[in-house]
Order: C-alpha cells, then sequence, then structure tokens
C-alpha cells in the first residue's frame, strides 16, 4: 500500500469520526431542546408569562454559556471582532426564536408544537443555499431529508388538530 493510499483512508476515517461526532452532538441537542420544551410547558401558565419564562431561560443560558466559554476566547481572539457582528446577528434571531417558542408553547400542545419547531431544517436549507453557496453543498438526499421533515409536521398538525 503507497504512502497516498494510506494518506486517503486516514483522512477518510478522520473525516467519518468528525461526522460521527457531530451527529452524537447533535442528537444531544435534540434531546435538549426535546426536553426543554417539555419543562417550559410545564412551566408556562401559572408559573410565568411566556416573556418573563424566556428572560429566566436566555439568562442562564447566557450565565451559563459565559462560564463555559472564558478559557476559550483568547483561542482566536485576532478574529473574534470580525465575527462580533454575525454572532450578535445570530444571537437576537436566536433569542426570538426562544421567546417565540415560549409563546407557542403557551398556547398550544407541546406534542403539535415541537414538531412545528422542528421545521427549522427547512429555513436553514434556504439560507444555507442564498448565503453559504461556496461553503455549504446542498444535495438531492438533503433535500429529500427536508421535505420529510415537511410532511411529518403536516401529518403531526393534522392528528393535532383532529383532537381540538
Amino acid at each position: 500500500m503507497s504512502a497516498d493510499k494510506v494518506s486517503e483512508a486516514a483522512v477518510e476515517v478522520s473525516s467519518r469520526r468528525t461526522t460521527i461526532t457531530g451527529i452524537a452532538f447533535a442528537l444531544a441537542a435534540a434531546l435538549s431542546y426535546g426536553s426543554s420544551q417539555v419543562i417550559t410547558r410545564q412551566s408556562l401558565g401559572d408559573l410565568a408569562p411566556p416573556l418573563v419564562g424566556s428572560l429566566i431561560a436566555l439568562f442562564w443560558g447566557t450565565l451559563g454559556f459565559a462560564v463555559l466559554s472564558v478559557r476559550s476566547l483568547g483561542e482566536r481572539g485576532d478574529h473574534l471582532g470580525r465575527g462580533v457582528a454575525f454572532f450578535a446577528t445570530g444571537g437576537v434571531f436566536s433569542a426570538t426564536g426562544v421567546l417565540l417558542m415560549f409563546f407557542a408553547l403557551d398556547r398550544g400542545e407541546v406534542v403539535v408544537i415541537s414538531p412545528v419547531l422542528a421545521t427549522n431544517p427547512l429555513f436553514t436549507l434556504f439560507f444555507a443555499a442564498m448565503l453559504l453557496r461556496g461553503v455549504e453543498r446542498i444535495t438531492p438526499r438533503i433535500l429529500l431529508g427536508a421535505l420529510l421533515v415537511v410532511v411529518g409536521v403536516a401529518v403531526l398538525s393534522k392528528i393535532g388538530r383532529a383532537h381540538v
């Protein structure tokens, strides 16, 4: 086996490991989001209105991130200034999403609202196609996955309405 083939095999294994690690983090994030929606639904109403609940959640999330990120601030400090506008914009959209999720969970059943919230990959695909043309590839397989998300949301929404 030549050195080039060994090198290619090592890159492929490394790439596969990175992909598996990314999927594991995504599943952990899905578990976190899923459980947070149930906890949020339980706490809304008598305990706090949606605006106050989202403020409390974002405050504790921000505090947690601040503690976790202190050590890594110096890693890419020279590029941090350039990214601040992007991070701030993303933060505004994230905070808006949290607030709107709280309002949705206050007014609907978590088993209906959660699948609708899960349509966010469709918006991600749309914005990635527009803004990340040279960075992200949108393949037919990815589009099929997005279509399956839409079909699943439509089915669950129809089921949810049947019980109302």
